[in-house]
């Protein structure tokens, strides 16, 4: 779209919530419409604010205004990154796209192989922005702008994610949460189109649909996802939820053993780079059989990130605390506890070394030892000579390079989950599984009223060692029965191992120890031979790591093998 006075040129990819009070403003002071779309509001808005507009937009968005005048090009993104926007310079040309995939099309050459990110994803199953899994191009990051002039690229950041608590008891803090979410709600429901809702059976999404029945007077239909086993389905708690508000209410089943690598490639082919969240399949199946439905749903991402929803943020106080012991003392314990992993191999025995090896490191290490798959030095076993070589310097970086404080807990865990893993892995799987089928997913709690509201409530009344998600438990205390509120922190996981069956199990065994397989190019035969015949044989104990953590590793690899074959970079 041009603006009206033809000077700037607009592409735009989102949803802009808070455009109408925008057109008011911009129109006090002399500017006129041609239509009522948000994307003219946001145009005109960049003419006569310049940059300074970004920090006035409530929304979802990625965009790119080009100047005429000063031949000039402007690229921003939405605060915490919900639309993706990449950039590389190609044949001497500065290229932009939502999609890697459009980047790669307008190379004349092969492109090379990110070592650091390769890293990234296999320690984490993500990459970590602003890398991309080709060293040409790169993401731009949530709350930032790129200017790309005669001179060259000019950045600049207009939102970060930063924590100012402030002095509030419980009730302050609580009061002040609800009316945040529900302002952000109350934005988020503009919509010409029916709305939906997810609804997991957990605090976040229950929570929200919660208020947008009780309090903003909206029954609108909800959907959750049933697994055929029973320790990964979260249906029931979720039609309890329904029953409690009057939702009209869908189940969309998924059942085990009839899995198949068709649909996972399906979904895996929608990332232009590796994506190792085996949640992605799960969601990818909900959100096409929502759309016949809807067109838009409310999800619960990014409760858990801000409202202290993860154990591991309580796991990182503990470890802080534990770190101030001697040494000789840690190292004592951490002797112990693999003395005993040999003789009885336990989750609760692996748990326990995992904080212990927290406990002894500092800064990033320690939020990697209680983040990662696997740990740094099993790259060793794992990646072929030529890969070790490649990337004997990566690590990745989830706080600050040169961090090195022993006094690192949960809060500075909650700040790196906001930067790296929101954008990098929960809010990508979201954009890229809904787009695929048409469905836009809104997020109230990353909403600006929400977002700024979180960052002053103390770290206290959010979590502890021994209970997560403290105020929103309190909060929804007020609209859901007990049994929701007091349920422990479940995760959206999959089954895996379970929903392919023996026979799907043996065919990816075949399929990624095929002498053939390009992901050979990086991970040795013999380390695949012994993790995929444990996969098969679900023997996760003889490789003293988790069934979680097996079937995670597992369908890394065949994301990974999947993106090789699909793009053959330069390795």
């Amino acid at each position: 779209m041009s603006s009206a006075d033809e000077r700037y040129v607009m592409v735009y990819n989102g949803e802009m919530y808070n455009f109408h009070s925008l057109r008011e403003e911009l129109e006090q002071v002399g500017k006129r419409f041609r239509t009522q779309s948000d994307t003219e509001v946001l145009l005109e808005a960049y003419g006569y604010w310049g940059a300074t507009c970004l920090s006035k937009f409530h929304g979802m968005f990625a965009l790119a205004v080009y100047d005429r005048v000063e031949n000039e090009l402007f690229l921003a993104r939405d605060r915490t990154g919900i639309k993706p926007l990449y950039y590389a310079t190609l044949d001497g040309a500065f290229c932009f796209a939502s999609e890697i995939k459009a980047l790669h099309e307008l190379s004349a050459r092969s492109l090379t192989l990110n070592y650091a990110s390769l890293v990234d994803f296999l320690l984490l199953s993500y990459t970590v922005p602003p890398r991309t899994f080709f060293s040409e191009i790169h993401e731009v990051e949530p709350g930032s702008w790129l200017r790309v002039t005669r001179r060259g690229i000019e950045r600049g950041t207009y939102w970060t994610w930063k924590r100012e608590p402030a002095d509030w008891n419980e009730s302050v803090s609580l009061e002040a949460g609800r009316r945040a979410i529900l302002e952000s709600l109350s934005e988020q429901l503009v919509a010409d189109v029916p709305i939906g809702a997810f609804l997991s059976g957990g605090i976040d999404s229950s929570l929200l649909l919660a208020m947008l029945v009780n309090d903003l007077g909206r029954k609108v239909p909800s959907f959750t996802v049933a697994f055929g086993e029973t320790s990964y389905d979260e249906s029931p708690y979720a039609a309890m939820v329904a029953r409690h508000l009057g939702t009209d209410h869908h189940e969309i089943r998924v059942p085990v053993g009839q899995g198949n690598l068709a649909l996972i490639d399906e979904v895996l082919s929608q990332f232009d780079q590796p994506f190792g969240d085996s949640s992605a399949v799960p969601s990818y199946v909900m959100c096409r059989a929502v759309r016949p439905f809807v067109k838009v749903v409310i999800g619960g991402d990014g409760g858990d990130e801000m409202f202290g929803g993860y154990p591991r943020y309580g796991y990182a106080d503990f470890a802080r605390t534990l770190g101030r012991s001697p040494a000789w003392a840690l190292r004592a314990m951490l002797r112990f506890s693999h003395a005993v992993s040999r003789v009885s191999p336990s989750e609760r025995v692996r748990q326990v070394q995992r904080l212990l090896r927290a406990a002894e490191a500092s800064g990033n290490e320690r939020l990697l030892a209680l983040s990662c798959y696997l740990f740094p030095e099993e790259l060793q076993d794992m990646l072929t000579s030529s890969a070790r070589q490649k990337t004997a310097d990566c690590v990745p970086i989830l706080l600050g390079a040169g961090d090195r404080s022993r006094e690192v807990g949960g809060a500075a865990f909650i700040d790196a989950t906001m930067n790296t893993a929101l954008p990098g892995d929960y809010l990508r799987k979201v954009d890229m599984m809904s787009s695929a089928h048409g469905l836009e997913v809104r997020i109230p709690f990353l909403g600006e009223s929400v977002l700024a509201c979180s960052a002053r409530i103390p770290e206290r009344w959010k979590y502890s060692v021994g209970e997560n998600k403290r105020l929103l438990r309190k909060l929804a205390e007020r609209y859901l029965p007990p049994a929701i509120c007091r349920r422990p922190k479940a995760g959206f996981g999959f089954p895996f191992d379970a929903w392919l069956g023996d026979q799907g199990r043996r065919e990816l065994h075949h399929q990624l120890c095929s002498p053939t397989a390009r992901v050979r190019d990086i991970v040795s035969a013999g380390y695949l031979e012994r993790l995929l015949r444990c996969f098969v044989e679900q023997r996760w104990d003889d490789l003293r790591i988790s069934r979680y953590n097996l079937y995670q590793r597992v369908y890394c690899l065949w994301a990974l093998e999947r993106w090789l074959q699909r793009w053959s970079p330069n390795l």
